[in-house]
């Protein structure tokens, strides 16, 4: 009985040793390669000390952006750096304080659907690297045409600024902008990439002659071909009649459950003689966080002038016990001080039911602005988040020149 209690303390000595002996990443900058299916995809971490020995604070990086994740730990062998807006997580094996390699785990439900294998290097602060002299400068707003294979064409604004052989900018299209892109000149080459546990992103395109050709690439296997012409004057279509409601119809109506399950519906009293934003939004979308981050600080400001916001979450899943801890993780990470009900799922079909009075949604996040009557006054397809710059800006004014009209109005 001795020698058996006596093995346990030493397993457990032992065991104690291992785990304060645990390699620790280096603190600081980190570029990560992910093996992408266009090619090496790379993105930035900064590594920060956590509250315990065991844990660490990592915010990812792309352009002026630096987005706090959730803390990471250790889970057996490998450091686990979660994506807490987001259903999917990066799991790697530290062979050094300074090299780690793993992969990128996307989730559905809580269940992988798919991963992608990467590689990461402490101390660097690069994009892209092996880079030959810069022959061109694509600083400057361009007019993009996306389509796929199929012959589907996308119009789009790319809006890019480059300070040596270093590019940082974005795309703005009809369904919203593509964030912080950052990336490098290599010859006639221009190669950018974005990634925030939700989406990865890699352009690769030839530039000549004010003119730029290549291909756009997205999440496991999307494929599309990319031209673009230097043009100050790009502009997209008005964004307010993209999406509509069908005729006879100038109001919207909904009794949807918040995540506790409690019913809230547009006729509810809170609402009555109330100008209300709707947002049409879901929590794995990157461009409803910057349109909720925005929406936040500006109804607390303007509630009391009249004002109320309700977000229509469409998830993955229309389990209110699956979808209802994911929007109240949402509203806690964006600090959203306004309701926010579960939709459905982010389908047609689904939408057809919960609004069967709009024509279609054309891309999220999409907003209605509502006057004291309960009529739509104006639908707005997508946001133009920070990344977009002047267009940021100026979405902000006109929305706050219409929200204030209309709080004058009288109900």
């Amino acid at each position: 009985m001795y020698k058996f209690f006596l093995s346990i303390i030493l397993f457990v000595t032992l065991f104690d040793s291992l785990s304060q002996n645990k390699i620790r990443p280096q603190m600081g900058p980190w570029r990560v390669e992910m093996k992408h299916f266009s090619g090496n995809l790379p993105f930035n971490l900064i590594v920060n000390k956590g509250k315990t020995t065991q844990t660490f604070q990592i915010k990812l990086q792309n352009g002026i952006e630096k987005f706090s994740l959730g803390e990471s730990f250790f889970r057996g062998d490998s450091l686990v750096i979660p994506f807490d807006l987001y259903d999917s997580e990066i799991v790697c094996f530290l062979t050094n304080a300074k090299k780690m390699n793993g992969y990128w785990i996307m989730k559905r439900n809580d269940k992988a659907i798919f991963r992608i294998p990467l590689e990461a290097s402490a101390g660097s602060t690069e994009r892209y690297k092996n880079l030959k002299p810069s022959k061109i400068n694509v600083t400057g707003n361009w007019k993009a045409d996306f389509w796929s294979d199929e012959n589907v064409h996308s119009p789009g604004i790319g809006m890019f600024k480059q300070v040596g052989n270093s590019v940082t900018g974005t795309f703005l299209k009809p369904s919203g902008d593509y964030r912080f892109l950052q990336g490098n000149v290599s010859g006639d080459s221009l190669f950018l990439s974005y990634f925030d546990g939700s989406y990865c992103m890699q352009i690769r395109v030839k530039v000549k002659n004010n003119e730029f050709n290549g291909n756009f690439y997205t999440g496991l296997a999307g494929k599309r071909n990319l031209k673009a012409t230097l043009d100050p004057k790009a502009s997209l279509p008005d964004l307010k009649k993209v999406t509509y409601l069908k005729p006879g119809f100038d109001r919207i109506d909904f009794t949807l459950p918040d995540p506790d399950g409690q019913t809230i519906r547009l006729q509810d009293a809170r609402f009555k003689g109330k100008v209300v934003v709707i947002e049409l939004m879901g929590s794995w979308c990157p461009n409803c966080i910057d349109e909720s981050r925005f929406l936040g600080p500006y109804y607390k400001k303007n509630k009391d002038k009249g004002l109320e916001v309700i977000g229509l979450s469409f998830e993955y899943s229309d389990d209110i016990k699956i979808s209802g801890p994911k929007i109240k993780n949402f509203i806690r990470k964006i600090g959203i001080p306004y309701p926010i009900v579960l939709a459905g799922t982010p389908e047609d079909a689904t939408i057809g039911k919960v609004l069967p009075m709009l024509h279609k949604i054309n891309g999220y996040p999409t907003t209605f602005i509502i006057d004291k009557q309960g009529k739509v006054r104006e639908i707005h397809t997508g946001f133009s988040g920070p990344g977009t710059g002047v267009y940021y800006t100026d979405w902000i004014q006109e929305f706050d020149k219409t929200i204030q009209a209309l709080l004058l109005e009288k109900p």
